[in-house]
């Protein structure tokens, strides 16, 4: 399966689509675009999401409080950590797939 595309349909997803569907939004199930189906990230995508977020906490709160440098410097590597983070990151290492619940209906 391709990075960003659809289980439902095969809608590849763009990368603004990514950027403004998922990485920006906080919330565990989007919708796709051109077929309208509820689309849940892969457990691979979350396991890179929790590796990120744990390396990008791990710089913010250990690593640059030890380098020593000014504050203004420090919160603005932590900023573009951040963006670096939502921007390209979480964009191009989207994966979605089709869970099936055994639910009674």
């Amino acid at each position: 399966m391709e990075l960003g595309e659809c289980p439902y349909c095969s809608h590849e997803w763009t990368y603004k689509e990514k950027l403004l569907g998922y990485a920006l939004k906080p919330r565990t199930r989007i919708r796709c675009p051109r077929c309208r189906e509820y689309l849940e990230p892969s457990t691979l995508t979350l396991i890179y999401d929790y590796i990120a977020i744990i390396s990008l906490a791990m710089m913010v709160f250990l690593l640059i409080p030890i380098m020593g440098w000014p504050v203004s410097i420090s919160v603005g590597l932590s900023a573009l950590l951040l963006v670096i983070y939502m921007a390209v990151f979480l964009p191009l290492t989207i994966r979605f797939k089709r869970y099936s619940y055994n639910m009674k209906e």
